[in-house]
């Protein structure tokens, strides 16, 4: 199956020690206003590099400190959009882009690792994959206020199975199923995910990210 980026925040990567960012900026301050300039004093050729260096020392480290505050800042902001919307309304509210990647990250703490689909798979109606171990697990996403689905759409998404050599599938919604939809989907790896057990899952994806950015206290500026 075709892929593009990973939905791994939705993909933060990792994130430095608070202090780091100060050492680095210490260490290019005193190389460019110092030791550059010292070692390159020999040379008339390297002489106004050396005046360049020095006088752009102090802006260099700066650009180091905002770099170094960038994945904090992200992991900040992911805990505060997180607070705003894990109840079942602002979920709801959500655009359909942002509520495909709150449901990847729910899936995420659950171990799986979320994939959104290409283009054509998506137009089949799957909008990411889910991988653990050897399972695979294909998603779709239905950001309906108030709809019933109905056993049409998890008959589509259940045939995808054998194709893309998936051994589950789930369909997610801020709706909920009708009976038909329930009959089909009992006694088939098919999981149904309504609109309170989603927002039960972002709350525990708050609580994940909270005491994950409580385990970074020591080592960020932001807590």
């Amino acid at each position: 199956m075709a892929r593009d980026t990973s939905l791994s925040p939705l993909d933060d990567g990792v994130e430095l020690p608070w202090w780091a960012g100060f050492v680095c900026a210490g260490l290019v301050y005193v190389f460019l206003k110092w030791i550059f300039p010292s070692v390159t004093a020999s040379s008339a050729l390297l002489e106004p590099l050396a005046a360049g260096a020095r006088s752009s020392a102090a802006l260099w480290a700066l650009i180091f400190l905002v770099l170094a505050s960038l994945p904090p800042l992200r992991a900040y902001r992911k805990r505060r959009l997180l607070d705003l919307e894990t109840s079942l309304a602002s979920i709801r509210a959500l655009p359909q882009p942002r509520f495909e990647q709150f449901a990847a990250e729910a899936f995420q703490t659950e171990g799986y690792a979320a994939a959104r689909c290409g283009t054509a798979e998506r137009n089949r109606g799957v909008d990411f994959t889910l991988e653990r171990d050897q399972e695979k697990v294909l998603v779709q996403c239905r950001r309906w206020r108030s709809a019933m689905i109905d056993s049409a759409p998890l008959r589509a998404l259940y045939a995808l199975m054998p194709t893309e050599q998936a051994s589950g599938c789930a369909f997610v919604t801020t709706g909920g199923y009708d009976d038909d939809a329930l009959q089909f989907a009992a006694g088939k790896p098919i999981r149904l995910i309504a609109g309170r057990e989603l927002e039960k899952m972002l709350r525990d994806l708050k609580r994940t990210a909270d005491s994950t950015g409580a385990g970074h206290a020591h080592q960020s500026s932001l807590s």
